[in-house]
């Protein structure tokens, strides 16, 4: 109960506590749904707008394009939510088209060569599914801990500045530093994308007739070949992959942001001053840190030399005169 009152407080005081907060894995989820309720129009907006080129691609039965710009995409929304939390820890809203136009700068390149590497990152565990034993096996234990390891790259780009290659490893760092919480966070945080998306299909699945003999055991590969080459199934897959994107990924990115954060926090290279500098450069937030105005005793008194005194009422003499 203590914990969930000082998430509310983190939220709703326009603070930097947002950034620097000690969380515990129960208060970093918390707080992600918190955030998420509470700017969910902002968040809304600014994940379709970030999708919205796959899923118009899509219609042009460009699939392998549509993939690729689709993945890239949901990787640029965790730069995206970074950048958003920021704002909202020296502001008072989360700045989506703030960030849109950061995203016109030299910024949107950087955080499209961390995609573009997580991207190769994730092909090579598609091709080592397809080696022989053992080595499939040995390929994919090490892409699925790559992928553990370098889930805060973006957020490491947006915060630090690292670009590339010192982006993953800067992820990496962090993530070896509390290996357990984040794995705890990925692994949970994956299930529930799991279930997100196997409720959404239900929505979209469409009816199959299928005459299966339950004593014929070589007919169901071939009703399961049936089953996903039916353009029904694949255009289902398609909605509900961009429906769980539009209302998934935001709370997923948050909590990659704040672990990010927590774990840089408590590894100590966290500079609060700077991203206060930062946020103020993209979305003209106030700075952290203002200068307190002089004190009268400290104001500097000039007194003039040659002082000049005039009468007011002039004598009877200086009248004649």
């Amino acid at each position: 109960y203590a914990e969930g009152i000082n998430v509310f407080l983190i939220i709703f005081s326009n603070s930097m506590n947002l950034l620097n907060y000690n969380h515990s894995i129960r208060s970093l989820f918390i707080l992600s749904g918190r955030l998420y309720q509470k700017n969910i129009i902002p968040i809304l907006f600014l994940t379709a707008t970030l999708i919205a080129p796959a899923f118009l691609i899509g219609f042009a039965e460009w699939g392998e394009t549509e993939s690729i710009l689709f993945f890239l995409s949901v990787h640029l929304l965790e730069g995206a939510i970074t950048l958003g939390v920021i704002g909202k820890a020296f502001g008072s809203y989360f700045p989506s088209l703030g960030i849109l136009r950061a995203f016109r700068s030299p910024l949107f390149l950087g955080a499209i060569h961390v995609a573009i590497l997580q991207y190769l990152l994730f092909i090579t565990g598609v091709i080592g599914l397809r080696l022989a034993f053992p080595f499939s096996i040995l390929l994919v234990s090490l892409w699925l801990v790559g992928l553990l390891l370098t889930s805060m790259a973006q957020p490491a780009f947006i915060v630090e500045g690292v670009r590339g290659i010192r982006a993953m490893l800067t992820s990496i760092r962090l993530a070896r530093g509390d290996l357990s919480r984040v794995f705890v966070v990925v692994v949970i945080s994956t299930i529930m994308q799991f279930f997100v998306f196997a409720l959404l299909f239900t929505l979209f699945m469409p009816d199959l007739n299928l005459n299966i003999d339950q004593n014929d055991n070589e007919a169901l590969p071939f009703n399961l070949s049936e089953i996903l080459s039916d353009p029904g199934i694949h255009q289902a897959i398609r909605w509900t992959q961009y429906l769980a994107s539009l209302l998934f990924y935001p709370f997923a990115s948050l909590l990659t942001c704040l672990l990010y954060f927590n774990l840089a926090q408590r590894q100590q290279v966290l500079n609060v001053d700077q991203l206060a500098k930062f946020s103020n450069q993209l979305f003209g937030t106030p700075l952290a840190g203002t200068a307190e105005p002089a004190s009268p005793d400290d104001e500097e008194v000039i007194e003039p030399t040659d002082v000049e005194i005039l009468d007011p009422d002039p004598s009877e003499e200086d009248k004649d005169k």
